[in-house]
């Protein structure tokens, strides 16, 4: 895949008050500054978070940052136009990185097609590579559909998969996890969780966590989670979302250098990840 920066943007943030995006501003710019990767979608906060990102961007438009967007793919009209409208929305040329988010669970979906040599959604995502519109691509994981995106992940047309992954959390089966981990399939990790678990599964395990992160002697969820995400090869980057900029400086900050975790932490980490509350 394309070189990713260890630590993600995510925007999901950006444009909840769509009167007042001065402050909103003042963050994107500032991620902008520092040269990291963004992660956005034109369905957050109802499309305003679209406005701000254009917003920044037009402020210098050779800073405009290397991006993954979420693209949803049920139908082929429907794929069409996430990804047209979201170049015409931010003024972009291409999609660096599209997150086809496998929204359909019935038979023939895309992953369905990937996996089975081909099918309707599967020549227009072929099209809109082949226009320039999506550079590379990646399958969103989850418990359910996992072991078949990994398998589709073999089509030529997708670079990797992108998932809810941090200490609490691993959204995918063991089966397709370790194929990931055998086969060397690059994974983007959603959901970094800076500030603690924010579901109730992961919120069950904050005790553990908090305990985890004061035995591997790091000051905060945030400094853990980038250095667990640096422990893992399979992992590009991380994505952490926020409206805060001082959040962001903390991200910013324990994503450079970040130092991988003891085994013995990880192998904590691994049992937190799978454990069935």
């Amino acid at each position: 895949m394309r070189p990713f920066t260890p630590y993600t943007f995510g925007t999901m943030s950006l444009g909840r008050n769509p009167a007042d995006v001065a402050q909103d501003l003042i963050v994107a710019r500032r991620a902008i500054e520092a040269g990291v990767w963004f992660h956005s979608s034109p369905t957050y906060n109802n499309g305003f978070t679209f406005m701000v990102l254009r917003q920044a961007f037009d402020e210098n438009r050779a800073r405009v940052p290397r991006m993954v967007i979420k693209v949803r793919d049920a139908s082929v009209p429907l794929m069409r136009f996430e990804v047209e409208d979201s170049c015409r929305r931010l003024g972009l040329d291409t999609i660096d990185v599209a997150q086809l988010v496998s929204m359909d669970p019935r038979p023939g979906n895309l992953v369905d097609q990937l996996r089975g040599g081909g099918g309707p959604l599967v020549d227009e995502l072929a099209s809109l590579r082949s226009r320039g519109l999506i550079r590379q691509a990646v399958l969103f994981l989850t418990p359910e559909n996992s072991d078949a995106a990994v398998e589709a992940t073999t089509s030529g047309l997708i670079e990797g998969v992108i998932l809810y992954w941090n200490a609490c959390q691993r959204d995918c089966s063991d089966t397709a996890w370790a194929t990931i981990r055998e086969k060397g399939i690059a994974a983007l990790a959603l959901r970094t969780l800076g500030g603690g678990p924010s579901d109730k599964p992961s919120s069950a395990k904050s005790e553990d966590l908090t305990e985890l992160i004061k035995v591997a002697g790091c000051h905060n969820a945030t400094e853990f989670n980038l250095r667990l995400a640096a422990s893992e090869p399979a992992i590009q980057t991380t994505i952490g979302g926020t409206a805060s900029l001082a959040h962001l400086e903390d991200y910013l900050k324990a994503a450079t250098d970040a130092a991988p975790l003891s085994a013995e932490i990880l192998q904590r980490v691994e049992q937190l990840q799978v454990r069935k509350e």
